[in-house]
């Protein structure tokens, strides 16, 4: 059975010193951390125009946004479910 997946919107920054703004899906109940502890080495990060793919062992940090930056960044980030994000806790 497939779940339905909702992207979290979060600033990524590489070893390389690169920052991304973008969303990372997550099932219903999951955390952005069992993403990045999952077995996969790439993990599929959604930009505005298109999703790449983010090597796990490049990223450095990654910054969860608050609804205000969610808010300001809104031309910026992918298209967001706001519904989901201000009833969860993420």
């Amino acid at each position: 059975m497939k779940y339905p997946k909702f992207c979290v919107p979060v600033k990524a920054i590489l070893d390389n010193g690169s920052q991304y703004f973008g969303g990372v899906h997550v099932s219903q109940n999951q955390r952005i951390l069992d993403v990045l502890c999952d077995e996969r080495s790439f993990i599929p990060f959604k930009l505005r125009d298109r999703t790449i793919l983010l090597n796990k062992s490049k990223l450095v940090q990654i910054d969860l946004l608050d609804m205000t930056e969610i808010s300001e960044m809104a031309d910026v980030l992918p298209e967001l479910n706001l519904d989901y994000l201000k009833a969860n806790d993420w």
